[in-house]
């Protein structure tokens, strides 16, 4: 847990402690630290801490009880996922802010499936590639659709709900748009970083996979950002 810096206290202390409930820091049913304990870890004051605490209550993801404190409610997560995922993608700004995201939690699920993955996962996750590969020089809606659908792959074999969930919103959201940005940028890089994660994950190693994935999404990323400046230089040609 890192010592809070940012200006808006409250936010990132409620962020944190979320990240903590999300990870399992805190099991359902188990007593959340006291107040004072919680400033301690995250290093604000009593106020904030207790702001933070009075949202997170407000979205029933945590209880109090007088004279026990906090505690993490037994959440049916579905219903979590259900709701607020698709608002929090949808609110997203833009491509790059959805693709930083996306480099953090798929970094995290090719490490865990990497561990995790059975050989029901390892045949989808071969699959995809393949279909991928007979694509990568012809028809731009099938290279992108099993392009999200080996990521999809990749999230499944991690045995996390959360980041099943979050990687089929993603599918639904990025797959049409996926298709106008490879036509501009070429589909072998996605195919090349695909091949090496499927080899780490099947390889049995957490490290390589994250790191390829990290790679792979960084360069997404990458090209988003070029995106987005050249749009913006248009933009400001057809004001002058």
């Amino acid at each position: 847990m890192n010592t809070i810096e940012k200006n808006n206290l409250v936010e990132e202390a409620y962020n944190q402690i979320i990240n903590m409930i999300a990870t399992g820091e805190w099991d359902e049913g188990s007593k959340l630290p006291s107040e004072n304990t919680l400033c301690e870890i995250l290093g604000v004051s009593r106020n904030t801490v207790r702001q933070a605490l009075n949202r997170i209550t407000a979205l029933g993801i945590i209880e109090t009880r007088q004279g026990y404190g906090y505690q993490v409610r037994n959440l049916n997560t579905g219903i979590y996922l259900n709701s607020l995922l698709p608002t929090m993608l949808l609110r997203s700004k833009d491509l790059e802010s959805i693709t930083e995201f996306r480099i953090g939690i798929e970094s995290e699920a090719a490490a865990l499936a990497a561990v995790r993955a059975d050989e029901e996962d390892l045949e989808r996750m071969r699959i995809n590639c393949e279909m991928a590969e007979k694509a990568v020089h012809g028809q731009d809606d099938v290279f992108a659709q099993y392009d999200m659908a080996f990521h999809r792959a990749v999230a499944e074999a991690s045995k996390n709900e959360l980041f099943i969930k979050t990687a089929e919103m993603l599918e639904t959201m990025y797959t049409v748009w996926l298709m106008g940005f490879q036509r501009t940028h070429g589909k072998d890089a996605s195919h090349d970083f695909h091949y090496n994660i499927y080899l780490s994950i099947k390889n049995r190693n957490p490290s390589e996979a994250k790191r390829y994935m990290h790679e792979h999404l960084e360069d997404v990323l990458r090209k988003v950002k070029i995106d987005k400046e050249r749009k913006t230089r248009l933009g400001e040609a057809k004001q002058e």
